[in-house]
């Protein structure tokens, strides 16, 4: 009887086993295909598997007498629930205030913008900028300079100048052509962020008609499925209109009035 025991127990610690490892293909998939800011959790629950895998190999060791019985198993088993833990807690934190496709209100001010932008662009992937005011030009140059490579962003200029590059669009700055714009450049390329910087600078629109574009280019963004940051600075805004603009988005970041 304790021989069955001894070999069922060591069938699940097989089993345990085989989990383990096709659990940690997928993670590293994961891992790969994500942003830096989600990326962490996953790294801790990667490194959480891999001391699970350690675990069960010691197990089953133990179980079929290849070893001894030793400590080890427990510390990796110790080790495996700590890191767990960590990373389940690191990807709730990040989830916890963002939705699917969440669009998000970033409010700064005039002497932080740069550092607020530089912050922001540096966790995220497939990048669509839209710049209202300062030309594409000066932004790319700006961005290299802080070391983030502005050829792999997708810019749509709407500053007045021209943009010699392949990854700029130029058009004129009003509500509809940024908005079909933007669109286009979602249907037709892999886009998972959109920037909007900033949205005080959007001509044609009075301060009052300002949220109503927010929503409009948010439930776009939103049903391309991508995320939205509309950029605000405080100098240029009202407490009415960053309280409205804050009521339509999942989520307003930064600082406060």
């Amino acid at each position: 009887m304790s021989i069955n025991l001894i070999e069922l127990n060591g069938l699940f610690n097989v089993f345990g086993f085989l989990f383990g490892l096709v659990a940690v293909v997928v993670l590293y998939g994961i891992i790969k295909r994500t942003i830096d800011a989600v990326r962490q959790g996953f790294l801790f629950v990667l490194f959480a598997m891999i001391a699970f895998l350690a675990f069960e190999v010691l197990q089953i060791f133990e179980v079929f007498q290849i070893i001894s019985q030793t400590i080890f198993a427990n510390v990796f088993g110790v080790v495996f629930v700590l890191l767990l833990v960590a990373g389940l807690w690191k990807l709730r934190s990040l989830i916890q205030g963002l939705s699917d496709f969440g669009q998000a209100f970033v409010l700064t001010s005039e002497n932080k913008h740069q550092d607020k932008l530089v912050s922001l662009l540096r966790g995220l992937k497939g990048v669509c900028y839209v710049t209202l005011k300062d030309p594409y030009k000066k932004t790319a140059d700006f961005l290299d300079m802080y070391g983030i490579d502005s050829s792999s962003i997708q810019f749509i200029d709407a500053s007045g100048e021209k943009c010699d590059a392949e990854n700029c669009i130029e058009i004129k700055n009003n509500p509809d052509d940024i908005k079909t714009t933007l669109d286009r450049v979602l249907k037709e390329k892999d886009i998972r962020s959109v920037i909007i910087d900033d949205v005080a600078d959007v001509k044609d629109v009075q301060k009052f008609e300002l949220p109503k574009f927010v929503q409009d280019a948010s439930s776009l963004i939103k049903t391309n499925e991508a995320q939205g940051f509309f950029i605000g600075k405080m100098e240029n805004l009202d407490k009415e209109t960053i309280n409205d603009i804050g009521m339509l988005v999942d989520k307003v970041l930064g600082e406060e009035k």
